[in-house]
């Protein structure tokens, strides 16, 4: 009797950073891959993530059946991330049994934003009295983003 083979592959993601604010903040993944299937899988395993580009997996030739590497990779954050109030990503994970290619599902991970609506607004008067009734008084008016998010409806950047 022939024993029924059953390849396969599990990813469990998780992030360091549990908020962000500010462009430039790095979030750490990591993710563990566990061969869940009844026999031994062949590498090199990979992960696949579609915000990061930085994935690493440790060499390793075969993976025993329960047997775990974890896979690290990183992202940057954008303002757009920061507008959008979220990071989610997916990832999945692949190896190969045979000579044909095993692959995990997808996990999902999303990190929010703290996001800071904020601008001051400076007036100054650029004309000068005194002032008679009827005269126009010309004002120069400053509006800055003070936040980190992206603000509409104004030429904030002025």
């Amino acid at each position: 009797m022939n024993a029924t083979q059953n390849p396969a592959l599990t990813i469990v993601k998780s992030v360091t950073e549990t908020t962000y604010s500010t462009v430039g903040t790095v979030l750490h993944y990591s993710y563990l891959v566990t061969n869940s299937g009844n026999v031994t899988l062949s590498g090199p395993f990979t992960v696949t993530d579609n915000k990061s580009t930085d994935e690493a997996c440790p060499a390793t030739a075969t993976l025993a059946p329960a047997a775990n590497i974890t896979c690290t990779a990183t992202y940057t954050v954008t303002q757009a991330d920061i507008d959008a109030g979220s990071v989610t990503n997916i990832a999945s994970a692949h190896g190969s049994f045979g000579g044909n290619p095993v692959n995990s599902t997808t996990d999902t991970k999303t990190v929010n934003a703290t996001q800071n609506p904020a601008h001051t607004t400076v007036k100054t008067e650029t004309s000068t009295g005194p002032y008679a009734m009827g005269d126009t008084i010309t004002y120069n008016i400053v509006a800055t983003n003070t936040g980190n998010i992206s603000l509409n409806g104004c030429d904030c950047d002025r």
